[in-house]
Order: structure tokens, then sequence, then C-alpha cells
């Protein structure tokens, strides 16, 4: 193996990335990663035996990324607040200055463009998307339950279905950003999320 094989096998998974949340993983051929990435089939086929092996390593440096910087964003949110709340809307803010930063083709999510394929996807592929959104869910939860172990809602809340709420702004907001297109999509949705949460626990 090369010396640069991890170079290259590195930037074959992120040319891949980013074509596939661009136009979709099933629309990009193997040919199109190649001449994108400039090697020759066989340096490809070294790396990757098939799509498959190719997608299941995308969905992998994906997920640990989305992983590594919600533990982040979660301990910037706590050293920079004692309180809950504010922790919850930190966090929400820092995703919101991540996506400020993007360019308009950057903007997207790999798991979007495989659940719109989920019908020609390999399983594996969808489990492991499944398994990091909740895992995204689950620690989102938590901190809901914390506010409102401090702050009682205004009204009756399920913390899972709130949770919840902020993955469909967010998953929301990259297809307007896509179709509108609106370039401030995440940032003005996500506002908007904080706003509800604000008035949510909003304190007599």
């Amino acid at each position: 193996m090369p010396r640069d094989g991890n170079i290259t096998r590195d930037k074959i998974l992120t040319t891949s990335m980013g074509l596939a949340i661009s136009q979709g993983h099933v629309a990009t051929p193997i040919d199109e990663v190649i001449a994108e990435v400039g090697i020759t089939k066989g340096t490809f086929f070294y790396h990757f035996p098939s799509k498959k092996h190719l997608a299941i390593a995308m969905i992998e440096k994906f997920s640990n990324s989305k992983l590594d910087t919600l533990n982040e964003y979660c301990a910037k949110a706590t050293k920079l607040s004692n309180d809950p709340l504010q922790q919850l809307l930190i966090f929400v803010g820092l995703i919101q200055e991540q996506h400020a930063q993007l360019e308009q083709d950057e903007i997207g999510c790999l798991y979007a463009s495989y659940c719109y394929e989920n019908q020609l996807v390999d399983k594996e592929v969808g489990e492991m998307v499944s398994s990091t959104m909740q895992k995204w869910k689950d620690k989102f939860s938590g901190k809901i339950k914390e506010v409102m172990a401090v702050y009682p809602p205004v009204t009756k809340i399920n913390p899972d279905e709130v949770a919840g709420m902020f993955l469909t702004t967010l998953e929301g907001a990259y297809i307007m950003a896509r179709i509108m297109p609106e370039r401030d999509a995440v940032e003005t949705y996500l506002e908007q999320y904080k706003t509800y949460l604000q008035v949510l626990f909003k304190q007599p």
C-alpha cells in the first residue's frame, strides 16, 4: 500500500460525501468520483471493493463527525453556562454558527440522501443512520429533561418529541436551503426553535 494511502482514501470519502449531499448517493457514479479525485479505477477499488463499501465508509465518517460535533458543542455549552436552558440555547447557537460558515453547496445532510433512497441502499447503511440520529435525539432529550427540572414548561410536553423537533427543524432547513434556495435557512429556522424553547420554559 502506498505511504499516502490513507490520504487518498480520505480524499475519496470527502469527495464522495460532497457529491452525495449535492446530488444523491445513487445518482453519483463511481466514475464521477474517480474523475473528481483524479485517481485510477484500480486505486479506487483498492480502497473500496464496491459502492456498498464506499457507502458504509462514508456513513461511518459522517456519523463520527456528527457525534464529535455533538459532544464538542455540548461540552462547550456546559463550560459557558451552568444554567441548563442557556446550555441548550448555546448548543443550538453553535450549530447556527457552524452552518453560517458553510458555502451554499456545502449545506446538506448525508443522512437525508440515504433516507430519500432507502429502497436503493443497503439495510446496514440505514441502520447506521438511524443509530446516529437516535444518539443525537437521546442526548438532546436528556438536556431538555435537565431544563424541565429547573424550568417547568408552560404546557405539557414530551422531551423526546421536543428533541425530535430539533432534528426535524434542522433536516427540514437543509431541504429549504436547497429548494428555495434560502442561504440562511438553517440559522433562520433554528432561531425560531430557540424562540420556541424560550417561550416553552418562560417563567411567570
